[in-house]
């Protein structure tokens, strides 16, 4: 390996962590706002918050790799260019091959074997343990901090609490319309309340006051007096869907679950765990055309004063027609799991059409475009 090919990969790999940090650290935090409420259910942690919006890493790296790593090269390429590094390289008589092409797509092979791990083996099996996360936090029950003063809230579909003060968890002026029961509804009016944890069961502790139940059927309301009565809230717990996504199955779960079923015979579920599967695989590929796209400005611009804001335009556009290529195509595979041999053929297709520009000689390129 020469001392440009060990620079060049130095630089680019620099650019390419910097970007990734940058940008991955702007949706990461995205997301971790997106999910702050966690943080107000009493029974969620600053630590376990911490750990959930960790796990949600792994999906966004899959997102910002491909785009970091074709910023990263460009930029180089412009900087390289700017600073007449690579006119002294192509001056002493180095092709594109030697000069930058190698480093590229060693970085991008390094880069790639780091996406498949990543994309197999690790984003699933983060999304498996925020799916878990989310049923268990979901399935806990009523969380007192949502409750806010001099306000109507109703934590689940069949309870609306009203509280007039709150200090902790205790509460002032504390009025619950309970119709679980839609036969005979319940109003409970107490003059204080506490919130206590009893036995891993949640109980809103009434003082002083009354509950009103209507009948129905009878067109009659009872009312009975109490000095304490604890109101059970683990019937109003939301029973969280347990559902898991293909996305969220583990890779050899989904292998599996299809493992001597046809393609024809596989139900809407398996059609998605075979499109997620085959995605998996086959999405990584693009890390090699996200890399190499930027070599195509040094058809166009290799001098400082050459013009570089037509190359990037169209570099940028390819870019992105591949991006939109990925995503509509893993999303077709869902409903037409027989055009799966696509999902190879088209990155492998852009790979080598990007690759023969590289090389093609300027003056057949330029002359086909109609350039200067």
């Amino acid at each position: 390996m020469s001392r440009f090919t060990t620079y060049a990969i130095r630089e680019i790999s620099s650019s390419f962590l910097l970007l990734l940090i940058l940008l991955s650290s702007i949706l990461w935090l995205g997301q971790g706002l997106r999910h702050i409420e966690l943080l107000t259910s009493d029974n969620v942690s600053f630590v376990s918050y911490i750990s959930y919006i960790l796990l949600l890493l792994p999906k966004i790296l899959t997102i910002t790799i491909p785009i970091c790593l074709f910023l990263s090269v460009l930029f180089n390429i412009n900087r390289l260019r700017n600073d007449s590094e690579l006119i002294v390289l192509w001056a002493a008589g180095k092709s594109d091959l030697e000069s930058l092409f190698k480093p590229v797509f060693l970085l991008a092979f390094l880069i790639y074997f780091f996406s498949i791990i990543l994309s197999v083996y690790i984003t699933p099996y983060s999304l498996n343990e925020i799916r878990h996360k989310i049923i268990d936090i979901r399935s806990s029950g009523i969380h007192s901090s949502i409750l806010k003063e001099k306000k109507f809230i109703s934590p689940v579909d069949n309870l609306t609490i009203f509280l007039q003060e709150r200090v902790g968890n205790k509460i002032t002026g504390l009025l619950i319309h309970d119709i679980k029961n839609p036969s005979t509804p319940q109003t409970y009016i107490a003059e204080n309340g506490e919130f206590i944890e009893e036995d891993n069961k949640k109980i809103l502790r009434l003082f002083k006051g009354n509950i009103q139940i209507f009948d129905r059927n009878e067109r009659r309301i009872s009312e009975v007096e109490f000095q304490t009565y604890d109101l059970n809230l683990a019937p109003y717990n939301k029973q969280e869907s347990e559902h898991i996504y293909p996305d969220e199955l583990y890779t050899d779960q989904i292998v599996n679950n299809l493992n001597g079923k046809s393609i024809k015979d596989l139900n809407k579920y398996e059609k998605e765990q075979f499109a997620q599967l085959h995605s998996r695989i086959a999405n990584p590929l693009y890390i090699f055309c996200f890399a190499l796209i930027p070599l195509i400005i040094l058809k166009f611009s290799k001098k400082p004063g050459d013009s570089f804001l037509i190359p990037i335009s169209i570099v940028s556009i390819i870019a992105f027609i591949l991006q939109i290529t990925q995503i509509t195509i893993s999303n077709l595979l869902i409903d037409k799991s027989n055009i799966v041999f696509i999902i190879y053929f088209l990155p492998i297709s852009f790979l080598s059409i990007i690759i023969l520009i590289i090389f093609l000689d300027n003056f057949v390129l330029k002359r086909f475009l109609n350039a200067k």
